[in-house]
């Protein structure tokens, strides 16, 4: 043991000693007198030593994490103490101390991203799926050396959804729904928000509209900005229609599912059901948005698509106003909430329920997604409604 310490302290030593050369090394490097040659391997050198640097030092933020040793510091978790010590945001240092934590299991990604083949983005999409399918690691790490990070990120994605349970994995994502805002120190009001896929691509199908007529409105009249600046002008359209309660322009969402999985309602043998460009979704929320939205649904049968169909529900105004007059709170039972209601349809659209006064109820977001996901039921009649749970497993 003493002489194990002794070997520790040694490499240590030695390490010390490296970033001081290569401390020296850097203070003697004129970038602006390198040849644009030079300068590229000066970016290859320090591309490979960053990376080796990044596996030695999420290594140790494991070690930091077991010993204990932030909670003696003062720190609220290993997290917390990983940010205040490299100057991070609390949110990277959490992903850093999971990829850790993967990476005990990893020894494949573990090895590739110890001798600078990979970067921690990329360690960090290889890791979250090979721990879902772990017969997968050594397929990703080989892609991850040729593949652009996108198409890495996409192909690791394909891989989590099809090792873990689809519904699942969609209520962890609801589960660990946020949103939060602060102010940057430029006085930027800065917004970020974590989404179940569908969610998100409501909030894009929604804004979708208001992003091309102000962006016509800037075209014509000579202005040029940024896709995100007109994103943004977007958004803030979308919220002020809302506050005044206009009617704004009607949202589009696209899913891509495969024919066999929209039949039997969940996907198997690597079928497909996903809003393009955001990512997987049960087959069940689809439906659901069949019913809750303007949807446009590609069937596909393999990889030939068989048909395009639109599928939603058209409240109409008088109905609308009588269901709003009839159901001025959420409607379960000892639920009094009143704001951003949606409205329900009791026998599911998808399943050929009628946009009638009769089948339809409005719920709050929380008792709607319990009832769409989670087999809780809307029964009863107005001014006499019931809700039940789902029923017990073996039930």
């Amino acid at each position: 043991m003493a002489r194990e310490s002794d070997q520790q302290d040694t490499s240590l030593s030695e390490l010390r000693a490296a970033v001081g050369c290569l401390r020296k090394s850097l203070v003697g490097v004129d970038a602006r007198s390198l040849s644009a040659e030079q300068a590229a391997e000066v970016i290859g050198v320090l591309t490979e030593t960053e990376r080796m640097a990044a596996a030695a030092k999420m290594a140790a933020v494991r070690v930091v994490e077991r010993s204990k040793l932030w909670r003696s510091q003062g720190h609220r978790t290993a997290a917390h103490w990983m940010a205040a010590a490299t100057g991070v945001p609390v949110g990277q240092a959490v992903g850093m101390v999971e990829t850790a934590r993967r990476l005990e299991h990893l020894p494949a990604t573990t090895q590739a991203f110890a001798s600078g083949e990979l970067s921690e983005a990329q360690v960090r999409e290889v890791a979250a799926a090979a721990v879902a399918d772990p017969g997968s690691e050594a397929q990703l790490v080989t892609e991850a050396r040729s593949c652009s990070v996108t198409s890495l990120k996409e192909r690791c994605r394909q891989v989590r959804a099809a090792a873990v349970d689809a519904e699942e994995a969609y209520r962890g994502l609801h589960r660990s729904r946020s949103s939060r805002h602060w102010t940057d120190v430029e006085g930027a009001f800065r917004l970020q928000v974590s989404l179940t896929p569908d969610d998100g691509a409501t909030l894009l199908a929604a804004m979708e509209p208001y992003r091309a007529r102000i962006f016509s409105q800037a075209r014509a009249e000579g202005r040029r900005e940024s896709s995100e600046a007109y994103a943004a002008d977007a958004l803030v359209a979308l919220a002020q229609d809302r506050l005044g309660q206009g009617a704004g322009p009607k949202a589009t969402v696209h899913v891509r599912v495969d024919h066999g999985a929209l039949v039997r309602g969940h996907a198997v043998n690597g079928e497909v059901c996903e809003i393009p460009g955001i990512g997987p979704i049960p087959v069940s929320v689809a439906r659901r948005m069949a019913s809750d939205s303007i949807l446009k649904a590609f069937v596909s049968d393999g990889i030939d698509v068989r048909a395009v169909t639109h599928v939603g529900r058209t409240v109409s105004a008088k109905v609308r106003t009588a269901l709003e007059a009839r159901d001025p709170v959420c409607v379960v039972p000892g639920c009094d909430v009143r704001q951003g209601l949606e409205i329900d349809h009791r026998i599911p659209f998808a399943e050929g329920g009628p946009t009638t006064l009769d089948n339809l109820s409005r719920l709050c977001h929380w008792h709607h997604y319990l009832k769409s996901h989670d087999g809780y039921r809307l029964g009863g009649s107005p001014g006499n409604w019931s809700w039940t749970g789902p029923d017990p497993p073996g039930g």
